[in-house]
């Protein structure tokens, strides 16, 4: 189904029988409610947003993550997620989303019209754009400061101090402009990228480095139409912006 505005446009990704089932209870739980698709898995649901299609509302199965694990890290933080599971908890892993709400897997209309009442109070309100449509709000904001970790210590960085953000194995570091000492942060990049650095200052040249731009001594090119970066800290890897990244990183520097 297509977007409307002035509805909550929910997207569902569930079992399809569950799935249905919900979507049948949702539009007697709340009136405002509509159903844009009924999906199976998360990976679906992704590329249904990368597509381009929008959606004020994410009703979920939180055991179909664990076939899809990455959906921590691609789906857009924006959008509020409902988790329902047979056994429902609250979980750190469902709170790195914009996760509002946990039901269980077959929630009564009463208790997913409580769940309405509470998106209406946190979004409807005063999320109504100048065309009428629901829009999620948009809290992010680049951090003035990073608690990082080294041994057993904790410090603060603040973005100045950051010459590069690195994620290597498993973990993502800070670099320091200064020493290029490591420190690790607990943040992956894609929510550092989305959430909270300045676009202006930080762009991602790959998958595992965002650059500072005050990091950058000089610029050369590299094989495969590649770039390659000399930092002014101290880093013993070489430093490319990938192929792919070639474009918008040239147009990053010349703004």
């Amino acid at each position: 189904m297509e977007y409307e505005k002035n509805f909550i446009n929910c997207l569902i990704v569930h079992k399809p029988e569950e799935g249905y089932r919900l979507s049948h209870h949702l539009h007697h739980s709340c009136k405002e409610a509509k159903t844009l698709e009924v999906l199976s898995n998360w990976e679906e649901a992704i590329r249904f947003l990368e597509y381009g299609h929008k959606a004020d509302l994410i009703i979920g199965s939180f055991e179909l993550t664990d076939l899809h694990p990455f959906v921590f890290e691609k789906l857009d933080k924006k959008i509020p997620v409902i988790f329902t599971s047979t056994k429902p908890f609250v979980t750190e892993k469902a709170f790195s989303l914009n996760c509002m709400d946990f039901l269980n897997d077959d929630p009564s209309e009463d208790r997913l019209a409580k769940s309405f009442e509470k998106y209406k109070r946190l979004y409807s309100q005063n999320q109504i754009s100048t065309t009428g449509t629901a829009q999620s709000p948009d809290t992010s904001q680049p951090k003035s400061r990073f608690l990082v970790k080294s041994g057993e210590k904790l410090f603060y960085k603040n973005p100045k101090d950051v010459a590069f953000f690195l994620a290597e194995g498993g973990l993502t570091y800070l670099v320091e402009m200064d020493t290029g000492e490591k420190f690790i942060v607990d943040h992956k990049l894609k929510n550092l990228e989305d959430q909270y650095l300045d676009p202006q200052q930080f762009f991602r040249i790959n998958r595992s480095i965002i650059l500072n731009i005050k990091a950058i001594h000089s610029i050369k090119k590299y094989p495969n139409n590649r770039l390659q970066i000399t930092p002014k800290t101290s880093y013993r890897d070489e430093i490319i912006v990938s192929r792919e990244k070639v474009s918008k990183f040239k147009n990053w520097m010349n703004q």
